[in-house]
């Protein structure tokens, strides 16, 4: 028997067959699970962007499950929910002081460290590297 397909989005195992592929491909669980897959990298910018001018969906009225998902016409979010992301995008980035001083702080350290190693390696004498037993063979032979 041949090897199967297997589809990430769906998590099913199919006949590995180009036409069932592609039927697989353009049926309507598989562009579901691909759209929630990548619904989960959207930024909340880009949700904003795309759920403005949306009428908001009839199963948000009803408190129920909309059976389209995230294929869906109709935005799931309700007013409050867009107004708390809009604040969210709009507050500016906050700024970690502690984690800042501890960033400037390592990278003075490896600023430090790495000059120490540049001055010991490059900037020593020839004879200062060379062991002392070697240093007194090439005294004795001049």
């Amino acid at each position: 028997m041949g090897r199967k397909y297997y589809c990430d989005y769906c998590d099913k195992r199919i006949q590995n067959d180009y036409n069932i592929i592609k039927q697989h491909n353009v049926g309507l669980p598989h562009l579901r699970a691909k759209a929630e897959y990548f619904q989960q990298f959207k930024s909340i910018e880009e949700i904003l962007g795309e759920i403005k001018y949306k009428p908001p969906c009839r199963s948000l009225k009803d408190h129920s499950v909309c059976m389209f998902g995230v294929l869906c016409r109709y935005r799931h979010y309700t007013s409050e929910q867009i107004r708390e992301m809009q604040q969210f995008v709009q507050r500016p980035k906050e700024f970690n002081p502690k984690r800042s001083e501890r960033l400037r702080k390592y990278l003075r350290n490896v600023l430090v460290r790495t000059e120490l190693f540049v001055k010991k390696r490059y900037n020593q004498h020839a004879m200062e590297k060379l062991p002392p037993s070697m240093i007194q063979i090439e005294d004795s032979s001049k």
